[in-house]
């Protein structure tokens, strides 16, 4: 899995800086993040940097998660499962996940309002989205914290008991 985690981060980061660089790209992720209405938006060259800027945050938290997450996975392959550090990486993990929840909606609403503010008035755009992946990204993320709680406990506890020899 810690190769699987470095496979996805660095193809995260390529595709994701690729589609700036392709116009017709950077175009298809508009439309898949905003829908029909990234088909109205404006892409120059300065738009194109804007949204790249925008979209930028959300997918820092992601690597950051995954830098997390492949942590974690090294942790195990040392057969350090109930250790704070493990805990640690599996609650930044869970924070990574529960923010990409609340910064899909937010990201939707900065490009649509970024990309449409040189339109003329009336034609500007307010988009607010609020997907099932949006919720679940949440509950997951809440999820992890939660067991990241509990792993930090089972952490301490395994302390204690082995002090009691």
């Amino acid at each position: 899995m810690g190769w699987v985690t470095t496979i996805g981060i660095v193809l995260i980061g390529a595709l994701v800086g690729a589609a700036f660089v392709v116009p017709s790209w950077a175009r298809n992720l508009l439309l898949a993040k905003l829908g029909e209405v990234g088909n109205q938006l404006p892409l120059d060259a300065g738009n194109q940097a804007l949204a790249a800027i925008i979209i930028a945050v959300p997918i820092a938290v992601m690597l950051w998660g995954l830098l997390n997450v492949r942590a974690l996975f090294a942790e195990f392959a040392r057969g350090q499962v109930f250790t704070a550090t493990a805990a640690t990486h599996l609650q930044r993990f869970g924070i990574a996940v529960l923010a990409q929840g609340a910064l899909g909606p937010i990201t939707a609403t900065a490009l649509a309002l970024a990309l449409s503010l040189g339109n003329p008035p009336g034609q500007r755009l307010l988009v607010l989205t609020f997907s099932s992946n949006d919720y679940v990204s949440v509950i997951v993320g809440g999820v992890l914290i939660a067991v990241a709680a509990v792993m930090r406990e089972a952490a301490r506890l395994a302390d204690e008991n082995a002090s009691f020899v």
